[in-house]
């Protein structure tokens, strides 16, 4: 991939996730509500039944599985909502109209099938990888640290904003240590983590943070979907994040 289109490309992803927090802080003001992420505004969505927004003198219309945002008639961006916590996947399609609505000078990327051939050889090259017909950038190996998890733990207790779940150490918990082989330096930047506190005998002996963008799939996978989402479902939570 030429590096020009990874920067048209990283550019684009960085302004979907600008007017997507713009339209979260619109909502919690108009509504007095706490939306924090993509997750918090499908559940909402799926109760307020909306397909238009308005937020800052932006326009957003909800399609498909995606958004196109607009100020007065002149479109903004157009994408598809992400893998995961994502706020976006690379539709080269959309790329393509959102560069030519903006009469972007990268002219050779109106053409959608140029911007295609571009992620499929990223593909090819481990810059990127696709996931249900769209580009996300992998994380270089370089970006990343290997945590050093504790050898002896008794239990793992998960927060997330204002709730908590503690886990006793069982198969699972011990899996996903074993697939946590590297993390992304930047974990502790994210707008959605969870903090990790692995405890022995009530003694806090390591804590890292998590989210599903930061370590392999193969780690998420564990902790999402099957560690995290049982917890969510299982457990009743107390307001001060300790299991009821």
């Amino acid at each position: 991939m030429e590096e020009e289109l990874q920067i048209i490309l990283k550019n684009y992803i960085e302004k979907v996730e600008q007017v997507c927090n713009i339209l979260l802080k619109s909502i919690n003001r108009a509504e007095n509500l706490s939306l924090r992420n993509k997750y918090d505004f499908f559940t909402y969505r799926t109760k307020c039944r909306k397909m238009e927004f308005e937020a800052d003198g932006i326009s957003y219309r909800m399609h498909g599985i995606g958004c196109a945002a607009f100020r007065g008639e002149e479109m903004l961006i157009d994408w598809d909502f992400g893998y995961r916590s994502r706020w976006c996947g690379i539709d080269p399609w959309k790329v393509s109209m959102t560069l030519k609505y903006n009469n972007s000078s990268y002219k050779q990327y109106y053409d959608w099938n140029l911007v295609k051939a571009g992620c499929e050889e990223a593909v090819r090259k481990g810059i990127m990888f696709k996931k249900r017909d769209r580009y996300y950038f992998e994380i270089r190996k370089e970006e990343t640290f290997q945590p050093d998890f504790p050898a002896e733990y008794d239990t793992l207790f998960i927060e997330h904003f204002n709730a908590g779940w503690s886990v006793p150490r069982n198969k699972v918990t011990d899996r996903f240590v074993r697939k946590s082989v590297w993390v992304h330096n930047r974990i502790d930047e994210s707008k959605d983590q969870y903090i990790l506190r692995f405890l022995s005998d009530g003694r806090e002996v390591f804590t890292i943070a998590y989210d599903d963008v930061s370590y392999p799939e193969s780690a998420v996978r564990i902790m999402s979907d099957e560690i995290i989402k049982n917890l969510r479902s299982d457990n009743a939570v107390t307001d001060n994040g300790h299991l009821a």
